[in-house]
């Protein structure tokens, strides 16, 4: 079995979104076999004027004939052949439109959204060419699979949680907001913080600490997770109120990253469709209070509950490998396809697993707690 991972190309300049398919990618390769096909990011980073798409559209020719060598190289050996296609927008599937001498090279073919891709996109010519849809949104999922008539799979926000996961309590970081935010939330919270040094510290950080200066996905994406992994509380806002989600709210990354890195997380919970079972452990997340006056005050209660913060990290660790990690999803998608699960993706999550119940006999409440 080999999967070959399409995607914006994780080693080049492209925006700060993709980092997240770095961890993914790492996952995929500790169960299975893995030919990584990266399509330059400026491919599709750069189209909101018409000259930027007509450059696309060149740069996509550009990029074929490579791309189709490279396909028929990591094609010869024996299968099956699994296109993991990874979908941000529409101009991601003009490049899977290219590929038709070499599309029957696959076994199984599957386009995998993980952005807020609509279903008004024009793509159903593009999209018949797929087997199978996941997608991490599931309001979405429900959406593309009645415009197109293409069987899927709900893929919720996932990451490399066993590669990542972290209880340790030396944590510097009272608070860490990262990407999306109420503006005048976040503005009363950090003059708060600012105006005394005896204060919580609230990080405000970029996935892209230098923008002069990018490195590959997989670093920035680790540079993210171990600032996570300093923090004791993180902020998670719900992408609902973002003009690109459309009223949809589904569980997004950010609380997967915050789970697997011991955060207690803060949030305005997403009311999209399935989040619920996503979330139902205790405490999974802390709702602000509704009035912005009291804000303040249950952001010190949780800091100065030590028993409470200590509870959370092992919990949110625990439930993250139960629920969250990639190889998960990589097992439901060998189910669908009628595919025998590999050896070592067997064996992995039994280390999964063992690694939860370890850490909830760490934490001396055990799984119930």
């Amino acid at each position: 079995m080999k999967i070959h991972f399409l995607s914006r190309s994780l080693h080049d300049n492209g925006r700060v979104f993709r980092n997240n398919s770095a961890a993914h990618l790492q996952a995929c390769a500790s169960v299975a076999e893995v030919s990584e096909l990266g399509i330059p990011s400026d491919i599709a980073d750069e189209v909101d004027t018409l000259g930027g798409k007509m450059q696309s559209l060149r740069k996509i020719r550009e990029a074929r004939p490579e791309l189709i060598a490279r396909i028929k190289e990591e094609t010869s050996s024996p299968g099956p052949h699994i296109l993991l296609h990874t979908v941000m927008s529409p101009w991601d599937l003009r490049v899977a439109n290219r590929l038709a001498p070499v599309w029957d090279r696959f076994d199984h073919r599957i386009v995998n959204v993980i952005e807020s891709l609509g279903p008004e996109v024009r793509g159903t010519e593009i999209m018949s060419r797929y087997d199978l849809l996941t997608c991490f949104c599931e309001d979405l999922r429900m959406e593309l699979e009645r415009a197109f008539g293409l069987s899927s799979l709900h893929w919720p926000a996932h990451t490399d949680v066993l590669g990542y996961a972290s209880v340790g309590s030396d944590r510097p970081i009272d608070l860490l907001q990262v990407g999306r935010r109420d503006l005048a939330q976040y503005e009363r919270i950090d003059t708060y913080c600012r105006s005394a040094t005896d204060r919580p510290f609230l990080l405000d950080f970029s996935t892209r600490p230098n923008a002069s200066h990018p490195s590959s996905a997989a670093v920035e994406f680790e540079r993210l997770m171990n600032t996570y992994a300093r923090a004791q509380v993180a902020f998670c806002e719900t992408p609902a109120t973002i003009p690109r989600f459309k009223g949809r709210g589904p569980l997004t990354a950010r609380w997967v990253h915050g789970w697997t890195a011991g955060c207690t997380v803060i949030a305005t919970r997403p009311m999209g469709s399935g989040v619920d079972a996503l979330t139902d452990w205790p405490e999974s997340m802390l709702e602000f209070p509704e009035n912005p006056d009291d804000e303040i005050p249950f952001i010190l209660d949780v800091l100065s509950d030590e028993e409470g913060l200590h509870r959370r990290r092992h919990r949110n660790v625990a439930e993250a490998l139960r629920r969250h990690d990639t190889r998960h999803r990589l097992a439901a998608l060998f189910d669908r396809l009628n595919l025998p699960r590999p050896e070592r993706l067997k064996s992995t999550l039994e280390s999964i697993e063992s690694k939860a119940e370890a850490i909830d006999m760490s934490s001396g409440q055990g799984a119930g707690g």
